[in-house]
């Protein structure tokens, strides 16, 4: 059978698509900067309106889709990382020995 195996390839299919972006073309670069500023945006604004994104609001943003702002913002900033567009990856991180 073709396909993912669910229980043991879960993490390589949800972040296979990053491994690409290691060679990521200054235009793929540039559409990330783009997404990663309008997600950030959007998240300002989410948490900054007087009405704590009840429905109906004219010109307000629902918090139902606050969970979708914050892993867009997770992608694009990963996505950023490992196209090297910020720099190199760290060797270490804190906590590790």
């Amino acid at each position: 059978m073709n396909g993912i195996d669910w229980k043991s390839d879960l993490k390589d299919a949800m972040w296979a698509m990053f491994w690409v972006k290691q060679n990521a073309s200054p235009a793929d670069v540039e559409a990330d900067k783009d997404a990663l500023k309008d997600s950030v945006a959007r998240l300002i604004r989410m948490t900054t309106q007087k009405n704590a994104g009840q429905r109906g609001a004219k010109n307000c943003l629902d918090w139902e889709s606050l969970d979708t702002a914050l892993m867009n913002i997770a992608c694009a900033a990963t996505s950023l990382c490992l196209s090297g567009a910020l720099g190199d990856m760290p060797e270490t991180i804190e906590g590790d020995f």
